[in-house]
């Protein structure tokens, strides 16, 4: 095995099963670093999410390369953005990953308003509704490998505010498959 494997690679042709949790941790911080989260093909990072056990995805996100995963999804999460369902009303989501270093959660928001979605670390204005769910289950949804239905039905997701708006959500963000 080598011993720098680049992200897209990772995604298309390892088991990431036959890596340990620390080659893992090790193959997404050198594929993130200097803002290399632009360059990792969505897809190939979905299949990567599905492929890998639960216990990997733990350990990622409980290592120091949470936040630059995260700072990498929500970096990119206006190119998904479909404008399917876009308002001129402005929609703010409320998004806690909770299992931050220290118990606390990362919290992102974005407003979508006419075609656009901007994100923001801070929590500026009021949410139409809020979404808390932990690292692993945040992978997941954002990569299509869970339904946030399910995970809100068995309180993997909690939702807050508008619960219908949470629903439709997923239909307005063009969300990579493996």
């Amino acid at each position: 095995m080598p011993e720098k494997i680049d992200v897209n690679e990772l995604g298309r042709t390892v088991d990431p099963k036959s890596l340990s949790d620390e080659q893992l941790v090790a193959a997404l911080r050198d594929g993130l670093a200097e803002g290399g989260g632009k360059d990792i093909d969505p897809s190939l990072f979905a299949r990567l999410v599905k492929s890998t056990g639960k216990g990997q995805l733990e350990a990622v996100m409980s290592s120091d390369v949470r936040r630059p995963v995260l700072d990498a999804i929500f970096g990119r999460m206006a190119e998904f953005y479909s404008s399917k369902g876009s308002s001129a009303k402005r929609q703010v989501v409320h998004w806690h990953v909770t299992g931050a270093s220290g118990g606390g959660s990362d919290d992102f928001q974005t407003a979508m308003q006419h075609g656009a979605c901007e994100v923001s670390e801070a929590l500026t204005e009021e949410p139409r509704t809020e979404l808390t769910m932990d690292g692993v289950q945040f992978l997941k949804v954002v990569t299509n490998n869970a339904s946030p239905v399910t995970l809100f039905m068995t309180r993997k997701l909690k939702v807050s505010g508008d619960v219908g708006f949470a629903t439709a959500l997923q239909k307005m963000f063009t969300i990579p498959t493996a």
